[in-house]
């Protein structure tokens, strides 16, 4: 439910904002989500002790240089007691972006570190064969080869030692 809901809002702001208003306010909500990081600015925020113009008031003084068209956005997620929602519709946004630039977002897990010249490499290769930009992103994670996911496109490829392992003595017993 809480993404249909920011999916609407920031369909709002892109029907209502030009490519260049849309990064500015992109930049704002990053910003404002790296806030709700905060336990107690995220306390605040969420706080139903606290009049929700009063938090609307708060997010737009930590905001600066912020057009009037932000502002009232801003006003009316508050307003709407939907402040909340703010990190996923940064994250939205930030999607619609990459979508607009045809350009996707994606993660590798892997046990072991990954230098940036490979990262590169795999991020150029996958590039070239799905004909879009993408922009890869380590995580450290407990698996047994690489995994590549790319969720906004429906990508995942995994490599697994034990699976090629598996697959070799399969190929060697059927040869034999």
């Amino acid at each position: 439910m809480v993404e249909l809901v920011s999916k609407r809002y920031v369909k709002a702001l892109v029907e209502s904002s030009s490519k260049k208003e849309l990064e500015k306010y992109s930049k704002y909500l990053e910003q404002l989500s790296k806030a709700f990081a905060d336990k107690d600015v995220r306390k605040i925020l969420l706080s139903p002790e606290i009049d929700e113009t009063k938090k609307g008031e708060l997010l737009i003084d930590s905001l600066k240089d912020a057009d009037k068209k932000f502002v009232n956005f801003l006003k009316l997620l508050a307003e709407k007691k939907r402040v909340y929602l703010i990190p996923q519709i940064s994250d939205e946004l930030t999607k619609q972006l990459y979508f607009v630039e045809n350009k996707f977002e994606g993660k590798v897990y892997s046990e072991f570190d990954l230098s940036d010249k490979e990262l590169k490499e795999i991020e150029n290769t996958l590039s070239k064969r799905v004909g879009s930009k993408i922009v890869l992103h380590k995580v450290p994670h407990k698996f047994d080869g690489i995994k590549v996911e790319v969720e906004s496109l429906g990508i995942e490829i995994s490599f697994s030692r034990s699976r090629i392992k598996n697959q070799i003595i399969e190929h060697i017993l059927k040869a034999i």
